[in-house]
């Protein structure tokens, strides 16, 4: 047998391990959570990194940030079954290319691009899902207030938008309202929710319920111009988005072109960059434009997030 077959078979024997395990761990916890409509619910709830609280070192921080990805997502998935998906992406990508090309560096270079592609659909899902919370959120807003100017109580109207509206926010509102009738305390219901949906709008919603429900008032009208304000603030994003998508499309592209070029030359014409790895100065040059590189892309991206918030 070749050495490109037993290498081929060791990473296809690994990838098939790792994703058993990824299926076998997904099963207990959709189960013990009560996810599974064909059996019982469990009243046992596992915590999950909203409950915590916020990371101080470095790593506890991208623990949770890979966690919070994963669970805001929308995806239904676990962390550890995100993590190990994210294993089996960079295995099959380097596995492949190292049989492809037999070469080491590019193997390595392709495992990495493979581990970042699950993250960046998770990236992807993520703000899809903000968004379309974002676009739900005016409408939830007056069902909410003609409920309470109908007469209802708080915890009525988080229980009708539960049974009534449709999309995200209708589920998490069911939450909202198993937890109340759970027996949870009012502002720890709104303390998790806003955990959940870490946006500003949604962050002054539970604000808004939590001094309501202590000091009284008429919330109704207060939700209506909260409404008002975020429906303003949804059409002034658009109107943004529409006028700077041009700019936006260029930029990305052109901050784009570099990586692909070298990820392109890396692979296909290697010898043309020789000379950035043995020569002295081509190393100085080399890093200093993958500082600059590095530099731009969280630059542009800063530009973004700031322009989309």
């Amino acid at each position: 047998m070749s050495s490109s077959a037993v290498i081929f078979l060791a990473f296809l024997s690994g990838t098939l391990v790792v994703g058993a395990a990824a299926y076998l761990l997904a099963i207990p916890i959709r189960l013990i959570a009560g996810s599974v409509s064909s059996g019982p619910r469990r009243l046992r709830r596992i915590p999950t990194v909203f409950d915590e609280s916020p990371a101080r070192s470095l790593t506890e921080k991208l623990d949770q940030g890979f966690n919070r990805l994963v669970l805001e997502s929308g995806t239904g998935l676990v962390p550890v079954t995100g993590f190990l998906l994210t294993v089996i992406c960079a295995s099959l990508a380097g596995g492949a290319m190292l049989i492809y090309s037999n070469d080491v560096m590019i193997a390595c270079g392709s495992a990495m691009l493979g581990l970042l592609i699950p993250l960046f659909v998770l990236s992807v899902r993520r703000g899809r899902r903000l968004n379309a919370i974002r676009e739900e959120l005016p409408h939830v807003l007056d069902t909410m207030g003609r409920a309470t100017r109908a007469g209802q109580s708080i915890e009525q109207a988080i229980e009708l938008l539960g049974s009534e509206s449709g999309g995200i926010l209708g589920e998490e509102f069911q939450l909202c309202s198993r937890q109340l009738a759970m027996g949870r305390s009012f502002e720890r219901v709104m303390k998790s929710l806003a955990s959940r949906v870490r946006l500003v709008d949604i962050r002054i919603f539970c604000t808004t319920l939590m001094v309501q429900k202590q000091s009284g008032g008429r919330l109704s009208d207060t939700l209506e111009r909260m409404s008002g304000v975020v429906r303003d603030r949804l059409n002034a994003q658009r109107q943004m988005r529409a006028s700077t998508g041009a700019g936006r499309a260029s930029t990305m592209v052109i901050a784009a072109i570099s990586p692909i070029a070298y990820a392109f030359v890396f692979m296909f014409h290697r010898t043309h960059l020789e000379v950035m790895y043995t020569d002295q100065f081509g190393r100085i040059l080399l890093l200093v434009a993958l500082f600059l590189e590095i530099i731009g892309l969280c630059w542009v991206a800063w530009l973004l997030r700031t322009e989309s918030s």
